[in-house]
């Protein structure tokens, strides 16, 4: 029973690394597409959702199946909380994805404004690249690492605070034009905050410390 119980929560928390390269394949293509104004890319970034959101679904109830049936401790309890809280953070994560290719099916003119251009696909590639280094953090259970992405997440905050600055100074943008690009900005800098709380997980998990869930 305990080998059964052990290979299951292995299992929920490989699935769980796997639906984190769906996610983070879904951050790049609306990235991409956004730079490039590609409208077929941002189909499949929004058409992509359903299987993250049916990913999420299932580990879900068999990590909260596991909880009730073998009513774990210590350590596994913990993993298992870590689990389905990291859940919710890479399904919103999928969701912001899919928000930035909703803005591009709305004819975001972007890549008229190359500075801008530029500084919102830098804050992407960024925060994309925290949650990377969160995941993979979490694979190793590197609490090292972890600890690492806090700090990294101020750079991304930087960014968003430039861009709003540089959005309050250029000339001939719209009202909606400057308000969907300061959602674009925001939607990756929340992707960067939800790379954090994945990473303070894993020294919630290693640690047993409480406050590091904030």
């Amino acid at each position: 029973m305990r080998e059964q119980f052990r290979k299951e929560l292995d299992r929920l928390d490989q699935d769980l690394v796997r639906m984190a390269g769906l996610v983070e394949d879904a951050i790049e293509n609306a990235l991409l597409a956004l730079s490039e104004c590609d409208l077929e890319r941002a189909e499949r970034v929004k058409q992509g959702d359903d299987a993250i959101d049916d990913m999420f679904l299932d580990i879900e109830q068999r990590a909260l199946s596991l909880l009730a049936q073998q009513q774990p401790v210590a350590g596994d309890l913990r993993l298992i909380m870590a689990i389905v809280l990291n859940l919710n953070d890479l399904e919103r994560s999928g969701d912001l994805a899919y928000n930035v290719a909703d803005l591009v099916q709305k004819d975001l003119p972007i890549v008229r404004h190359k500075a801008i251009n530029a500084l919102i696909y830098e804050l992407g590639i960024s925060a994309k690249k925290l949650l990377g280094k969160s995941l993979d953090a979490w694979s190793a259970k590197d609490v090292k690492l972890a600890a690492e992405i806090d700090e990294l997440d101020d750079a991304v905050d930087d960014l968003y605070a430039q861009l709003l600055k540089e959005l309050f100074q250029l000339e001939g943008v719209t009202l909606e034009l400057a308000l969907n690009l300061v959602l674009v900005g925001r939607y990756f800098e929340r992707i960067a905050d939800h790379a954090v709380n994945i990473a303070e997980r894993i020294q919630y998990y290693v640690t047993g410390d409480l406050a590091h869930l904030g």
